[in-house]
């Protein structure tokens, strides 16, 4: 069996280069381009011009050994974020998340002649209810302000929201 056998399709003969010649690559190294004898490289210009095109061996390396860095880097931060959450306390839950209580009501009317919005905010509460009122140009808006009103109210009587 031969040594160049299994080595192309066809089991062609490997022609080993005759000489080499410097070429200077896209990083600005030199590197050996192997010439095969006259007649024997119909590629010679594809791959001199494909040389040229990339970078030397060793940037090539380099550069996978930077971003083979970067990648462990990134996974070790994210092991260590992951490891973090788990060590967070799992009692400590936050009440409501922000949310108005439950049976909280808003009763919106439009008026088409002031082109305004205006409405009321009721909130049960254990002593009764909270009621806020308030008019603006727009629906979100006239929300977001009664139930700013709201947060003001509960945070001046010392409960929580």
């Amino acid at each position: 069996m031969n040594s160049s056998e299994g080595r192309r399709p066809g089991n062609k003969p490997f022609v080993p280069f005759e000489r080499f010649e410097d070429v200077v690559v896209r990083c600005g190294h030199v590197e050996k381009f192997g010439l095969m004898p006259d007649g024997k490289d119909r590629f010679r210009e594809g791959r001199r011009k494909k040389l040229i095109g990339r970078d030397c061996a060793a940037c090539r390396e380099k550069k996978r050994l930077e971003i083979e860095a970067a990648d462990e880097a990134r996974r070790a931060e994210k092991q260590r974020r992951k490891q973090e959450e788990a060590n967070r306390p799992a009692n400590v839950t936050r009440t409501n998340d922000g949310r108005l209580p439950d049976g909280s009501k808003f009763e919106v009317r439009y008026d088409a002649t002031r082109q305004e919005w205006s409405g009321t905010l009721s909130v049960p509460t254990p002593g009764g209810p909270l009621t806020f009122e308030g008019a603006k140009s727009g629906l979100f808006t006239l929300l977001s302000h009664l139930d700013s009103q709201y947060r003001a109210a509960v945070g001046g009587m010392g409960e929580g929201a």
